[in-house]
Formats: C-alpha cells, sequence, structure tokens
C-alpha cells in the first residue's frame, strides 16, 4: 500500500540544463506557482544561502481517484503534479 506522502500531488521543478529534479514539494503546501520568465529561489543550507532559477516552462498533469482509478478532472481531486521547467538564474 502507498504512503500518505505518496498519495499526494505535488510539484516539481526540473532543471533542463541538468537534466535532473531539483526539488519537490506537496501541492498543499505551494501558494503561489510561478509563471514561464519569472524567478525561483530554493535555499541551499540555510537562511542566507539560496539557488535561484528561471521558470523557462510549466506543465500540469492532471491525476486519477485513487478510489476509482479514473482520470481526475481536478489537482485537488486526484494525484497529479506540476513541472516547473526551470534553468539556473546568475
Amino acid at each position: 500500500m502507498a504512503s500518505k506522502k505518496e498519495d499526494e500531488s505535488y510539484l516539481e521543478l526540473y532543471d533542463v540544463a541538468k537534466k535532473e529534479k531539483v526539488a519537490k514539494a506537496p501541492l498543499a503546501k505551494i501558494k503561489f506557482i510561478p509563471r514561464t520568465g519569472e524567478r525561483i529561489f530554493i535555499p541551499l543550507s540555510g537562511p542566507k544561502d539560496w539557488d535561484s532559477y528561471t521558470v523557462v516552462a510549466v506543465e500540469y498533469f492532471l491525476g486519477y481517484d485513487p478510489s476509482t482509478g479514473e482520470p481526475s478532472r481536478s489537482v485537488s481531486k486526484g494525484i497529479g503534479r506540476i513541472t516547473l521547467y526551470v534553468e539556473a538564474s546568475k
């Protein structure tokens, strides 16, 4: 059986230059989703150490309802994800 953490929708940041995921967070904890061209900052080791990224694309993957196995029309009512494709900012 999947854990509760695996059963929730999430947002991930994918670095297009490194071709790897650089961050992941439960969608319920996200208050704002940046748009293409905007910057996002991720803490590294403390409050004064940040990596900055510029969003180059956004993709929304609508999920499915685990109780029925059917596609969901809403991320809030099913397991899904939002992927922000990012490049390191200077």
